[in-house]
């Protein structure tokens, strides 16, 4: 069965989920797995999706979460979702049981349930998608399952006597996990998987981080007047629009001798779009999140020493990717660079997203060719930080640079600036 790397969720009939509703938008919100929790994202929709009574427009919820499509509630035992809810969780285990009123849901197809009572272990059927769930029951594989058990039970029991002190707000329940030691989820939760990973998650990712400001009115700003040259919802037109006008108005400045310098992406447009090759990579980052995209930043070492670059997470197969940029600039005189010529994209490739786009100014064109890196880790903009296979090796430590469509041909465009 084909497994599905995202659902997209909306009123129109091409939707992997279609919702009949008239306040939810044609294609409204997008779901796609990220580790253990489900990345949602709002699509630009007329009347906002919303997590738990909170508009949202990117946000790492968990199956059974509240979510909202303008008027109209996401049902998890949509049967449009259960081949996307598989991938990310095992049809036998329990997602989530809450203390009280002994509620589940199920790790397969996302339907809520009551415990019978009385029944605190063995089999557990679901209703819905009749998958049997191991409730309470120690694995002979593992004594560390039992023990996160005791700790969700015990963090429910806790959790309800400070609902019931404080009223039913969510402020004794955050107090209560606060004295079991519980917290919000870091974005950083499994160990660096190279020296440099670790290096960058500690002295760099949190500077890039707060440089990256999609919400800032001066990136928001800029970066609509670009992407209205290419109105509707996100899509890769608008990413090669900004790409275009971003790269053909950049003059470099170096940074200050001594230590890197990470400009917010609102005071580099505010320069009018002066800086180095890291100013360049959070201005487009920035940009293309304010837009409702998903980018990341790529650090590395290489032939010239560090360098930096932006990249996109397009949801389409790579060779849909190429040849809708190669019509864009075929069709399109960019008054900047001049008439550009695609043949081809290099991009990387995850489980979560099927073409990351290169956006290196050094690439004279969105999906150019990559340099020669010797090592190479991301950051995203929620913190998280990650090992890549750097450009030109073998042997992927996560996800490998490839290539779709024919040998590139090289475009014209000026001479590309220093690092």
């Amino acid at each position: 069965m084909d497994v599905p790397l995202y659902i997209v969720v909306g009123r129109s009939e091409d939707c992997d989920v279609v919702v009949r509703d008239a306040s939810v938008s044609g294609r409204h919100a997008r779901l796609s797995w990220r580790g253990s929790k489900i990345l949602l994202e709002d699509l630009g929709s007329a009347n906002g999706t919303w997590v738990d009574g909170e508009k949202i427009r990117r946000a790492e919820i968990k199956t059974g979460a509240e979510v909202s499509l303008g008027n109209a509630t996401l049902s998890w035992s949509e049967p449009g979702l259960k081949a996307f809810l598989r991938r990310g969780a095992r049809g036998d285990t329990l997602v989530a049981a809450r203390i009280p009123g002994r509620r589940f849901i199920c790790g397969s197809c996302g339907s809520r349930g009551i415990m019978p009572p009385g029944f605190t272990r063995g089999q557990l059927k679901c209703g819905s998608c009749g998958v049997e769930l191991q409730v309470g029951k120690r694995s002979s594989a593992s004594w560390v399952g039992a023990a996160v058990a005791m700790v969700v039970l015990l963090a429910g029991v806790v959790g309800a006597v400070f609902l019931w002190r404080d009223g039913g707000s969510g402020e004794g329940l955050r107090r209560a996990a606060e004295r079991l030691g519980l917290g919000p989820d870091d974005a950083n939760s499994t160990p660096a998987a190279s020296s440099q990973e670790r290096s960058i998650r500690a002295r760099i990712a949190p500077r890039v981080v707060e440089a990256i400001d999609p919400m800032d009115e001066v990136t928001r700003n800029a970066a609509v007047r670009i992407a209205a040259e290419e109105d509707g919802p996100f899509r890769m037109e608008q990413v090669a629009a900004i790409w275009s006008t971003v790269r053909g108005r950049w003059r470099y400045v170096n940074d200050p001798r001594g230590d890197e310098f990470f400009a917010k992406a609102s005071q580099t447009i505010a320069n009018e779009y002066a800086g180095d090759c890291d100013d360049f990579a959070i201005v487009l980052a920035a940009m293309v999140e304010s837009i409702g995209g998903e980018a990341r930043i790529v650090m590395l070492d290489g032939e010239q020493g560090g360098h930096a670059y932006a990249e996109v997470c397009l949801h389409e197969e790579p060779e849909t990717v190429a040849q809708r940029l190669a019509t864009h600039y075929r069709t399109h005189w960019d008054r900047y660079l001049g008439r550009q010529r695609l043949e081809n994209i290099h991009f990387r490739s995850s489980p979560s997203c099927p073409v990351w786009l290169n956006l290196d100014w050094n690439a004279r064109v969105p999906g150019g060719p990559y340099g020669e890196e010797y090592w190479a880790v991301s950051i995203y903009p929620d913190g998280r930080t990650e090992t890549l296979a750097p450009a030109g090796a073998s042997g992927p430590p996560v996800e490998t640079p490839q290539q779709a469509l024919r040998p590139s041909a090289e475009p014209s465009a000026p001479p590309s600036p220093p690092r």
